[in-house]
Parts: C-alpha cells; sequence; structure tokens
C-alpha cells in the first residue's frame, strides 16, 4: 500500500501524466476493476454516508458558514455522492482526472480550508474502512490507493495557491506597517425604532502596493499574528481611530480581541489614548464572547479598567455558542451585539428566530442594549423592528466606507 498523504512528491504528480501517476501509486489495471466490481455495494451505502459525512463535517465552524441554507446543501450533497461513485467507476482517464482539478480549483476560490478536506478525507477512509474490512478487505488495498490519488490531486492546488497567497499577505502586512497603511473603514450602527444613526463601528482595512483595499482582514491578522506584525498593526489602528473621531461628536466603537487584553504595552499605549480623548463616553470596546473562555478574570479585569476610564462595553457575536450567563451577570456590558449566524436566516428560521427573542428577553430583564449584526435584507430588518432589538448594522442599512470620507468628507 503507498503511504497515504503521499505530499512531499505532489508537485512532482502535477508533471507526471496519468499513466506515469497510476504507476506513481502502483496503482493497476487489476486495482481498477476490484473498484468498479464495488460499486454496486458503495450505492447501497450511499444515504449512510452521506448522512454521517454531514453530521461529522457540521463540526467545522466553515462549513456551518459555506453550507448555510437548504439549496447550497443539497447541490453540495449531490456532488459529493457523485464524487464517491465515480472513484468506482473503474474509469481513471483524462476526463476523471481534469474533473479533480476542478473540484480543487473551485474549493480555492471560495476559500475553503485545506485542513477541512484533509479531514473530509479523513472521514471518508475511516467510513470506507469500516464497511469494508470484514466482506471486501481485499479491496481495501485499491480503495487506499484511489483515495490517496484524489486527496494530492485535490492538495495540489491548494499548496501552490497557499504558498503564493502567503507570500503576497506578508508583503501587504510589512508595506502597510512600514508605510502607515492601516486604513480605518466605518460602518453605521443604527437606532432600530427610528432608523438615525447612534454610531460608528471601526474596522481595520490595509492599503497594498497598488493602491488597493484589502478586503479579507481576518486572514491578514491571522497572518500577521505568525510574523510578529499584529501589535503594530494594532498601534496603528488605534491612532488613525482616535485622531479621525477626536474633533467630532460621533461615537465609535473598536474592536479588541484578547491578544491585545493581555498585552501590557499595548494596554498602557490604549491608557494613554484614551485618558487624551475629549469624551471617554463616546468611545465603546467590542470583545468577543469567545474570548472569555480564554481566561474570564483578565477579560474582567480590562473590562474594569476600561469602566474607570469612563469607555462602554460591547460583548460581539453573543449567542455563537459560548454563551455564559454568569460572565455576563459579572460584566454588566451596555451592548450585547447578537452574532450574525443567528440574524442572517431570522426571516426564514424558527430556530433563529426563537434564540434572539431569549437574547432580547435576557438584555431587557438586565437593562443591556441589543445591537443585531448582520442586517442584510429588507426582510431581516422587518423582523429585527418586530423584535424591538435596540441598534442593528449591516449591508441593508450601511456598507463599510473609508472613515475619513464619511467622517470628515
Amino acid at each position: 500500500m503507498p503511504q497515504r498523504g503521499y505530499h512531499k512528491e505532489i508537485h512532482t504528480l502535477q508533471k507526471l501524466s496519468i499513466e506515469q501517476i497510476k504507476k506513481h501509486y502502483r496503482f493497476t489495471p487489476h486495482d481498477e476493476s476490484m473498484l468498479s466490481a464495488l460499486r454496486p455495494y458503495v450505492e447501497g451505502l450511499m444515504e449512510d454516508f452521506l448522512d454521517q459525512f454531514y453530521r461529522y463535517i457540521f463540526h467545522f465552524e466553515y462549513a456551518t458558514i459555506f453550507l448555510n441554507n437548504d439549496l447550497i446543501l443539497t447541490m453540495h450533497r449531490e456532488q459529493i455522492g457523485k464524487w464517491l461513485l465515480e472513484i468506482f467507476d473503474g474509469t481513471y482517464d483524462q476526463h476523471y482526472f481534469n474533473r479533480l482539478q476542478q473540484i480543487s480549483e473551485t474549493h480555492v476560490r471560495i476559500g475553503l480550508p485545506t485542513h477541512y478536506v484533509n479531514a473530509a478525507f479523513s472521514f471518508v477512509r475511516e467510513f470506507l474502512e469500516k464497511h469494508l474490512i470484514h466482506d471486501h478487505q481485499k479491496e481495501l488495498c485499491a480503495v487506499h490507493k484511489i483515495l490517496d490519488i484524489n486527496l494530492d490531486i485535490l492538495s495540489l492546488t491548494y499548496i501552490e495557491e497557499e504558498q503564493q497567497s502567503f507570500i503576497r499577505q506578508v508583503s501587504i502586512l510589512k508595506y502597510a506597517v512600514n508605510n502607515q497603511k492601516v486604513i480605518p473603514y466605518v460602518q453605521p450602527i443604527v437606532h432600530v425604532p427610528d432608523g438615525k444613526l447612534h454610531k460608528y463601528e471601526t474596522l481595520m482595512r490595509l492599503e497594498d502596493q497598488e493602491g488597493n483595499i484589502t478586503q479579507d482582514i481576518f486572514t491578514l491578522l491571522q497572518v500577521s499574528k505568525q510574523i510578529k506584525l499584529y501589535e503594530p498593526l494594532m498601534w496603528l489602528m488605534v491612532e488613525s481611530v482616535f485622531n479621525l473621531f477626536r474633533n467630532t461628536e460621533y461615537p465609535f466603537t473598536i474592536n479588541i480581541g484578547y491578544e491585545d487584553i493581555t498585552n501590557r504595552t499595548f494596554i498602557n499605549f490604549l491608557i494613554r489614548q484614551i485618558k487624551s480623548y475629549p469624551d471617554s463616553s463616546r468611545i465603546t470596546f467590542e470583545i468577543l464572547e469567545s474570548d472569555f473562555i480564554e481566561d474570564f478574570s483578565i477579560v474582567y479585569d480590562f473590562i474594569m479598567l476600561l469602566r474607570e476610564l469612563g469607555c462602554n462595553i460591547a460583548i460581539d457575536d453573543f449567542g455563537s455558542g459560548y454563551s455564559n450567563m454568569e460572565n455576563i451577570l459579572k460584566l454588566r456590558p451596555e451592548y450585547v451585539k447578537i452574532d450574525g449566524s443567528l440574524i442572517q436566516n431570522i426571516d426564514r428560521s424558527k430556530h433563529s428566530l426563537d434564540i434572539v427573542k431569549n437574547i432580547i428577553n435576557m438584555t431587557k430583564d438586565l437593562g443591556i442594549l441589543s445591537v443585531a449584526e448582520y442586517v442584510h435584507s429588507k426582510e431581516v430588518w422587518e423582523v429585527i423592528k418586530k423584535l424591538d432589538v435596540d441598534f442593528a448594522q449591516g449591508y441593508f442599512l450601511g456598507v463599510p466606507l473609508p472613515a475619513v470620507e464619511v467622517i470628515h468628507g
């Protein structure tokens, strides 16, 4: 049996012909015939396989984002079933390998993470082993060979794209830090009863060497942590935001993460910025609810410090899975921002609607203001208004725009 995940030679694999690939994996005509003979048996397993497969992958956060409605899920399920059955076609020609390449390129374009693909293959392999180990053990060697071929071809585009993408990301980050190209954007947060502006959420964007504004800031921030550029980015962001809003009457929010909270140097810098600001009551710091699970005492102490300085607190992405009422009772934030995953389908999902109703009831009882994120359509906006949410934001109400244009334009 070939070594599984033969990734150290996959760049060579890309240059090989179909016959060379088969030789590379010792994939013989006998393997092809054994796989073809298994097809009727696998067809009988298909419903069980698909049910278990989706129960498994929905443990991954990315799956809940990508497969976010019934239509997409149905199409994806059909394609996964088609792919699995094609493994047992017994015909592995140019058309077959072209299709694998198309699948790979599609997954790269939609941003599907590599670890998701690897984990999915791990599940497929375990499922087939479990069902073939007793009555079809001799065919397992052929199954592993074709799965290895599939995994490596489906990984080729990822590895090349990831290498090129990483170099590009590092270049953007270094340019942004060295040339102070951290560009604050703002998105309006509106008062739901009258639709009027309440405050702005500030969002980090970076300008690259060509003058383009990068949109995938989350990925760039993750890379910045790997290459030790995250802290200077945050310094530039905070300084820019405070300077932009300093001589205005607009309240604003700024996002702070656990990594910032535990950085004493950054916190000292932040305190100086707050103390020099004309009215700290116009500043709200948004803290992810998931940050509480790191070390609640550190987050609590930081929030108490901000309170002493006159700032407000918003708990971001509330209801995304970490909700702890005890923590909320201790913190008593001014705002709770309801996670966008609950809001985006609230006009079509009774489950989301019921959860949001409970969150709103809780905030009313505690005297905390509620904010609905991801209000992206008129239908969602109408539901939000009926639920008596205090504030809302989203593309239906206003897209993120450069702060300097909005505030001083």
